[in-house]
């Protein structure tokens, strides 16, 4: 067993060095002459012939050979040049002996070197083949989970299923456990003891609670049936002895089964009861378990549906009431149910703090990397080429050039940051693990120096850590979208194919991803702006912008302005426009015959917007110099803080002893200092250092940040020119300066949120010095039971501030001026009688019986009675049981889902499954009994090999949990089957081997296939309908979000704090959209000959909306940060308080989510582009709005250096930058839903002129 501190196996191939041996000692003066063979190999070889060269030249007295030594690390880059290398022909000792040897002694010494070297050659490339096919997609998980932690849980599921097959090997106990022993080994692969002790005995009590019910169910059913019953037919069961009778002296046994299964017994009315109790039972269980899943009563519900199942088919073949029916599976599921519990506490006992502890390296290696990333990013923006900023004289000489590496360049950043931002966004995949298993912490029994509650603060804190990194994401995302010019995303137009098939004529898209793209737009105009016939927007007078920007900045970065606003002028305005008309409309008819563009209007208005912005993407590069100048100090102090963050939680339990070994001069010092614990102080140290070298860092920032302001300053020097610069009419672009602001500022709110993590990290280090036994309360146990347990953590949604002046309301007649928001039923009105109200109200809960969940649970009902019919008619009852139809109808309920896409898929998985573990069961049991009918010893020693690597399999499998299940239940029901039918005799025709691998496959084809087929029955539900629903349901719970939000800010109160309720249903959504993003796949699995499923649209879709809620959460954090009159600064800045702007979103959102519900078409103008609409404000700039009802005065009037610097400007800045976001995702959205509904409420010949003063 390898050490804890141990590295895992190493993944890197052996490399081959050439390490030289002395030969026997020789006279110097003796001359070595090369053989022939030494010359045919320094020939093919030249790096050979450099070595044996150095080897002469090393000594004159000793001549050194060549010979192979394997390594156990090298890079994969070198094992080709070392097989080409050392492969080749052997070389024969060259070295002469003295004259007095034997040519014996020589010949000996070849032999032996040679066949040494060539059993090194094979060990060498059996090595090789080994690691190609590990590094094979399909084995590429297994390496990663080749670690110490990941082997405890695959230990003890490896020892409760071996033992489970030990005890069945005993054929005593075989006996005992009865008929259904081998359903043990099922338990065992599908509930293994892999997670903590908590977890793993909640699953457990979930499995007795729910198969104890299911079994009372079958009493209950039984009791029933019994009383329907009546006496069996004296002849009837005559002609069966008869029938059997050959049976009776030989095998007594299986006389009585084989007249018993005959169906001899079998009778109409308790089969009808029986066949109800056993749909309903089922169908009820299937119901609940799609209500709750994923839970830690998932499986438990399915394993009570197969007692059910086994309980009632068996017991109609009695002719009295079997109450033990049920007997038949909860006896192995019980016994393999507390060798689970026995390998839970006693084979390395995991506590869910430690599992918890272990899931924090999931949200700080991935924030760690993405600030190396930064890191590199940003010394290379220190270092851009002197020559981008050259002298005129070589500008005007080189100006292509230069424009070419600019673009270059910028295209460079532009992919980095991409990068960067997925590698930011991957730290929020850890947090799902973290948020499922923190319930448990208060009912946590450890040994551990930090409590459950302990872990919970922290994960308060990191889970700030990872939000605050979320707007570090959204400034590399601004770069992008500034740089590429890409605010409107229109990769998923329908005319997506078309551009890629006919590169040279294009249609309208605003994406500018390289130079070569200038003629993407060519194809949007009927003609060109000459044409004269007014379809062409024209350019909008941006009073906030300008082209002018080189000649304001030019005295501070000392270089001459690109030419590059023609270039981009060129892709993103209507100017620019192909001018072959009948190009165009040769491109317009062909795509006539497939689909119409959509979002031509959108688009057009886009393109005249970033036209504005064309010379400002010059002095992209130098902007970001001047920040990367600053924020590099910083991103090595937090990456460093990561790092150390990340080793503090992985190691503060180490070491740890339940009776620590003491020396007498430690138990002095334990006396002396009462700590009992072996504490490392260069880790206390190594905290306490990078905190303080954080800080400090980060002190330092806020005072250099102001540089980005440098090229702005002189613009409010009294004596610059009036008619220059941001008081004239020539405006200045500022959106390089609030794109630096919004960089400054998330790096600023992720440093402070990190500094708060090490601090507690600190604080708990110094107060949690020992460790000690926790226990949970029995009031959280009762509470944790019944799922009523609300916390105060932020995780959940509930800071404690519920009680806090910032949430009241001191005026309500305000907040009621326009009335409650309240959804009504356009089909019925309240009635005048309260009593008829209450009525009416109960009435409403009939309506469950058309929901999607209730019929599926009629539907799973019904399948299970059809599939399992035959067992309750005389006639086909025996072939039913002897050929195991059982196996029918389980798979074929648990196959069935709600939606026909999700049966399909939940197919192939099954189909997949089952065959390996047919495949891999059957050949564990012939290399374990041969071709007899079981052998114990063997198929105990293929099980100590085999069964930890289904466990392994079952533990760590990446892909669906349907086929990581599947697969081992199947392996081992096989073997298990076969054993019994072996050692006690064959009850049914699958016997064992074969005949239990194949009729196993074919009963599980039937199965799947029957419930595939049933799916399609209606009612039948559509997962593209139902993905369709879901993203119309977010969009409008984005807009009520959006709507608390800004009624939030509106209070009047001074400061405000966040509210609670607004962020737990910002993290909610999140979470909830992330599931339905793992959904494409099943509906993408419907197939129709109507088309395809757009895919990649929904895609677009869901980026978007997780770039929105991510927007709001931004947003709602800094209208917190900014006092009263800086608020309504912004809201009045941003157009936020103007009931016509807020109209306009508001009626975007409601358009987009009841078209997307409905199905319906979107019109063909609408009020987007919002962005537009927000550019039409009164504040322009770096203006802020006049309030003349503020008599605070805390609010400048006038824009100054030192206002520029302040951290309220910082805040309101960014939250400009981040409302333009937001709006022009919503935008997005609704080109998007375009691309997906399409358009209608054509104009024809209508001028899309706008007029731009409103």
């Amino acid at each position: 067993m390898p050490h804890q501190d141990d590295p895992g196996p190493s993944s890197q191939a052996p490399q081959i060095h050439i390490t030289t041996t002395p030969d026997l000692v020789q006279p110097s003066t003796v001359p070595s002459h090369p053989s022939p063979t030494d010359e045919q190999t320094r020939s093919r070889s030249p790096g050979r012939k450099r070595d044996r060269g150095r080897d002469r030249q090393s000594s004159s007295g000793h001549v050194k050979h060549a010979s192979f030594a394997l390594a156990g690390e090298g890079g994969e880059e070198n094992d080709d040049a070392n097989i080409n290398t050392n492969l080749g022909t052997p070389r024969p000792v060259t070295s002469r002996l003295e004259s007095n040897s034997s040519d014996s002694v020589k010949e000996k010494v070849e032999g032996g070197l040679e066949r040494r070297s060539w059993m090194n050659k094979v060990i060498l490339l059996s090595r090789l083949r080994a690691r190609k096919i590990v590094g094979h997609k399909w084995f590429k998980w297994v390496g990663p989970k080749l670690t110490w932690k990941d082997m405890r849980p695959v230990a003890r599921g490896s020892f409760s299923s071996w033992v489970g097959l030990v005890l069945l090997l005993i054929v005593p106990v075989e006996r005992a456990i009865g008929q259904a022993a081998f359903f043990s080994l099922i338990v065992a692969f599908m509930l293994p003891p892999s997670q903590p002790v908590v977890q793993q005995f909640e699953v457990y009590l979930n499995l007795f609670f729910f198969n104890g019910l299911a079994w009372a169910w079958v009493a209950l059913a039984v009791f029933i049936a019994g009383n329907t019953r009546q006496t069996t037919d004296p002849s009837k069961i005559a002609a069966a002895e008869a029938k059997y009778a050959y049976l009776r002296d030989s095998n007594p046994t299986t006389y009585r089964e084989r007249i018993l299964y005959d169906g001899t017994y079998l009778q109409a009315k308790p089969a009808v009861v029986c066949a109800i109790f056993l749909a309903v039972g089922t169908g009820a269980a299937l119901w609940w378990k799609l209500r709750t899943q994923p839970s830690p009563a998932t499986f438990p519900l399915v394993l009570s549906c197969v007692l059910i199942d086994i309980g009632l088919t068996t017991a109609v073949f009695y002719p009295y009431n079997l109450y033990t029916s049920g007997l038949l599976f909860f006896l192995p599921m019980a016994i393999q149910a507390g060798l689970g519990c026995i390998a839970t506490l006693f084979i390395f006992p995991e506590s869910v703090g430690h599992s918890f502890q272990s899931k924090f390296p999931g949200i700080l290696n991935p924030l760690a990397a993405a600030m190396k990333s930064i890191e590199l990013l940003f010394q290379e923006a220190k270092t851009i080429p002197s020559d981008l900023n050259g002298d005129a004289g070589l500008l005007s000489t080189n100006e292509a050039r230069r424009e070419k590496e600019f673009a270059e360049k910028l295209e460079d950043w532009a992919e980095r940051s991409k990068d960067i931002r997925q590698q930011l966004l991957q730290s929020l995949a850890g947090l799902p693990p973290l948020r499922a298993q923190q319930r448990y912490l208060n009912v946590d029994f450890s040994y551990s120096r930090l409590s459950g509650e302990d872990l919970r603060t922290l994960f308060d804190h990191l889970a700030l850590v990872q939000a605050r990194s979320g707007g570090m994401a959204f400034f590399f995302d601004v770069i992008v979208t500034n740089a590429r010019h890409t605010h409107l995303d229109s990769s998923a137009w329908s005319v997506y194919k078309v551009n890629q098939s006919r590169p040279g004529s294009r249609a309208a898209s605003i994406r500018n991803e390289n130079v070569a793209d200038d003629s993407r737009r060519e194809s949007l105009a009927d003609d060109s702006l000459a044409g004269g016939d007014g379809t062409v927007t024209p350019p909008i007078d941006h009073d906030d912008s300008t082209d002018n920007l080189a000649h304001e900045r030019s005295s501070y970065f000392n270089g001459k302005k690109l030419h590059f606003a023609s270039f981009i002028r060129k892709s993103s305005s209507a100017h620019g426009l192909n001018r072959d008309k009948g190009s165009h409309v040769s491109l317009l008819d062909h795509l006539r015959k497939i689909q119409q563009p959509v979002g031509v209007y959108e688009s057009t208005r886009y393109m005249d917007i970033e036209k504005a912005f064309a010379s400002d993407t010059e002095y992209v590069l130098e902007q970001l110099n001047i920040l990367a100048r600053g924020c590099l100090p910083v991103i090595r102090a937090c990456e460093a803080a990561l790092s150390t963050s990340t080793s503090w939680i992985l190691n503060v339990n180490r070491d740890r002893r339940v009776i620590p070994k003491l020396h007498k001069k430690r138990q002095d010092q334990i006396s002396a200092n009462g700590s009992s614990e072996k504490r490392s102080p260069e880790a206390i140290n190594k905290l306490i250092q990078v905190t303080n070298d954080l800080q400090a860092a980060l002190d330092e920032f806020c005072v250099i940040r102001v540089e980005v302001i440098k090229p702005y300053r002189h613009l409010f020097d009294p004596n610059h020119p009036a008619d220059e610069g941001i008081h004239g009419s020539d405006k200045t672009n500022f959106r390089g300066l609030f794109q630096n602001f919004v960089a400054q500022y998330h790096l600023i709110e992720f440093t402070e949120a990190l500094l708060n993590l090490l601090r507690q990290m600190q604080e708990l280090d110094k107060s949690r010095q020992r460790r000690r036994f926790w226990y949970p309360r029995m009031s959280n146990l009762l509470a944790h039971l019944r799922h009523t347990h609300k916390e105060k953590h932020l995780t959940d949604g509930d800071d404690g501030h519920d009680n806090d002046a910032a949430f009241s309301r001191g005026d309500e007649d305000e907040d009621q001026f326009l009335g409650e928001a309240k959804k009504r039923n356009p089909e019925y009105k309240p009635f005048e009688n309260p009593y008829l109200n209450v009525i009416s109200r109960l009435a409403t809960i009939t309506d469950i019986l058309g929901s999607r969940s209730f019929m599926y649970a009629i539907k799973a009902a019904i399948l299970g009675a059809l599939t399992s019919l035959p067992n309750f008619i005389a006639s086909s009852a025996s072939f039913y049981y002897f050929n195991r139809g059982i196996w029918v109808t389980i798979m074929a309920q648990l196959t069935l889902a709600v939606f026909s896409g999700d049966t399909t898929v939940a197919w192939l998985g099954r189909v997949v499954a089952s065959f390996w573990g047919c495949l891999f069961g059957m050949v564990a049991w012939y290399i374990g009994s041969g071709s007899g009918k079981g052998n114990a010893y063997g198929l105990a020693a293929i099980g100590a090999v085999t069964f930890p690597i289904a466990i392994f399999f079952r533990v760590h499998f990446p892909g669906q949990v349907l086929t990581a299940v599947m697969t081992p239940v199947t392996f081992g029901l096989v073997i298990g089957y076969s054993y019994f039918n072996g050692s006690i005799g064959p009850l049914t025709y699958a016997q064992w081997g074969w005949d239990v691998a194949w009729r196993r496959f074919l009963c599980v084809l039937i199965g799947i296939t029957a419930a595939w087929i049933f799916s399609y029955i209606p009612p039948v539900y559509s997962a593209k309908r139902a993905i369709r629903h879901s993203y119309a349901q977010t969009i409008n719970a984005a807009g009520s979000i959006f709507c608390d939000v800004l009624s939030h800010a509106n209070d009047h109160h001074h400061r405000l704090r966040e509210d609670d309720e607004i962020r737990q249903k910002l993290i909610t959504w999140r979470s909830k959209l992330n599931k339905l993003g793992a959904r494409h796949n099943f509906a993408s699995n419907e197939y129709s000959l109507r088309g395809q499923w757009p895919e990649e649209r929904y895609k677009a879709l869901l980026d978007t909306l997780q770039d929105l809620f991510s927007l709001l959460s931004q947003l709602n954090h800094v209208l917190t940060q900014l006092d009263r009159p800086w608020r309504k600064a912004l809201l009045d800045r941003t157009r936020l308080s103007d009931p016509t702007f807020l109209g306009d979103v508001l009626a975007v959102l409601s358009m987009c989510s009841t078209a997307l519900r409905a199905g319906t078409a979107l019109p063909q103008i609408t009020p987007s582009p919002l962005v537009a609409r927000f550019r039409m404000g009164k504040t322009k700039g770096l203006d802020l709005p006049h309030d003349p009802t503020d008599q605070s005065g805390d609010l400048p009037s006038l824009v100054t250096v030192d206002v520029l610097e302040s951290d309220n400007y910082l805040r309101y800045a960014l939250g400009i930058t981040t409302t333009f976001s937001l709006i022009s995702r919503l935008d997005r959205i609704v080109v998007i839903c375009k691309t997906l509904l399409g358009e209608n409420f054509h104009i024809s010949g209508l001028h899309l002129e706008q007029n731009h003063r409103v």
